[in-house]
């Protein structure tokens, strides 16, 4: 049965809790701008600041909405448009992602000013003051999205004069906890996952599918958090991915090498573990890492410990989660073909158990019912700038890890240190998600957090004890119990 069915979604509730920081979700669906490219975090923003309110948006607030993208959203063609009008000495505002770097080169004798980067114009090397950078320190990492204001020096240089950022600034996770005490957990589990972009009130998700579907989440809460999802097409693997913040990072398929996910020794820049909350690899079976044993022996390290050498140079470390995800065949039972090996058609160095051992879990993604229109999200849920930092912010609190501690016990003939540190690992991600405060009973812990956590690595298990003899020791199965 679905929960929503005994405790109905209050969007009341949520405006008044919330206030400015909640928004209506059917704002988004209804605006197109997703279908453009624009991802979430920056589209809620956009709909509050241009056309604010609530329900559909209408037919004139949909034109106001569609000019004012066409001024201020540009197109890889636009470039030399933007150039010809700053040599007019006009001055030129877009929406884009940017990012700051400092280039430093041997022998250098002045001191080098930062400069940024707009990568949908293929811009580089851009004058930014160091104010700018000041104020917005993330500038020098995964970059920010906001209103950028361009210009041209006399001597034919462009230049920022000005920036707006659009996502949040730090979360007060205080304040957060007080927020959640305000609302029951099933109501609280629901705002989570309307403000993921679902319907908590479709009846196709049972209580169920909306823990697998909240363990996404798991890799954004967590820090050095690996997970593996296996789902057939059509289930939205990588939609939260693609659309909760610029911190997180989605890859699709193709080839990567060493240099993108590690090191780059030619430029000397770090790679993506190195400079993202959340690197995701999707459409794995598709994926083609360049030289595997490259790759492999460095990214067992890092899954391992949090840090990664390549080529030399000196170690990287990072908080950085990795996520896997991968199609899978279900048979007509809606259950994986080879449910003993679920990684059958993936490449040998992708199987080897010293590698998956030291991933967290498996969400199981074919207990996911297939995503329709109708289970978008209509109701009144956190604008995704502020869900997103509210989530990253949680990363740094190690309350919920030593609450899994105090609170769980293992029968140590059946587990091991990875499983019992995966479990508590998960178990941790469960509780700041659904408990940020920490206000909860030991049954609340065993069936929301401790459960689906086992769960997860026990699938796990299941390969490591089907493809190596190493690990029958240890038996099939996996018990932990709250305590």
């Amino acid at each position: 049965m679905n929960s929503s069915n005994l405790f109905p979604y209050n969007n009341q509730l949520i405006s008044e809790i919330f206030g400015p920081l909640s928004i209506d979700k059917t704002r988004l669906p209804s605006s197109q701008l997703t279908n453009i490219g624009v991802p979430s975090f920056v589209a809620e923003w956009l709909l509050d600041k241009i056309i604010p309110g609530t329900g559909p948006i209408t037919t004139e607030q949909q034109q106001k909405l569609d000019n004012f993208i066409k001024k201020a959203f540009p197109r890889k063609d636009d470039k030399e448009h933007i150039k010809f009008k700053l040599i007019q000495g006009e001055t030129v505002k877009i929406i884009a992602l940017m990012q700051v770097r400092i280039n430093l080169k041997p022998g250098q004798e002045e001191i080098p000013e930062p400069t940024a980067q707009i990568p949908t114009l293929s811009f580089t090397d851009i004058r930014i003051s160091t104010e700018i950078v000041q104020r917005h320190e993330r500038l020098l990492r995964q970059g920010i999205w906001g209103k950028i204001t361009l210009a041209m020096k006399p001597n034919g240089e462009i230049e920022i004069i000005d920036f707006d950022p659009f996502q949040s600034s730090n979360v007060n996770l205080q304040t957060y906890s007080q927020y959640r005490s305000q609302i029951n957990t099933e109501k609280w589990r629901d705002l989570m996952f309307c403000s993921m972009g679902y319907n908590p009130e479709n009846p196709t998700y049972s209580r169920q599918s909306k823990t697998w579907i909240l363990a996404r989440l798991l890799p954004i809460v967590e820090p050095n958090y690996h997970l593996w999802e296996l789902a057939p097409k059509g289930t939205g693997k990588s939609f939260i991915f693609e659309n909760l913040s610029s911190k997180v990072k989605l890859i699709s398929g193709g080839k990567i090498g060493p240099a993108v996910l590690f090191f780059n020794g030619k430029t000397k820049e770090i790679g993506l573990l190195g400079s993202y909350d959340t690197v995701v690899l999707d459409e794995v079976q598709s994926l083609y890492f360049e030289n595997p044993e490259e790759m492999i022996g460095p990214l067992k390290n890092y899954l391992a410990n949090g840090r990664y050498n390549r080529s030399g140079y000196a170690d990287v470390s990072s908080d950085c989660s990795l996520v896997m995800l991968a199609n899978i065949e279900l048979n007509e039972q809606q259950k994986p073909k080879n449910e003993n090996n679920l990684l059958t058609g993936l490449p040998n160095y992708l199987k080897e158990t010293a590698f998956l051992d030291r991933f967290a879990g498996i969400l199981p993604g074919w207990e996911i019912p297939k995503f329709q229109q109708n289970m978008t999200a209509n109701q009144t849920g956190l604008k995704t700038d502020y869900f997103a930092e509210a989530l990253l912010t949680l990363r740094q609190d190690n309350r919920h890890l030593q609450y899994a501690k105090q609170y769980t016990k293992f029968d140590t003939k059946t587990i091991t240190i990875r499983d019992e540190q995966a479990i508590l690992k998960s178990a941790s991600g469960f509780l700041k998600i659904l408990y940020p405060h920490l206000n909860l009973t030991l049954q609340d812990y065993e069936r929301d957090c401790l459960q689906p956590a086992i769960k997860m690595r026990q699938q796990i298990r299941n390969l490591l004890y089907h493809l190596d003899d190493e690990f029958k020791q240890y038996g099939p199965e996996i018990y932990a119990d709250a305590k």
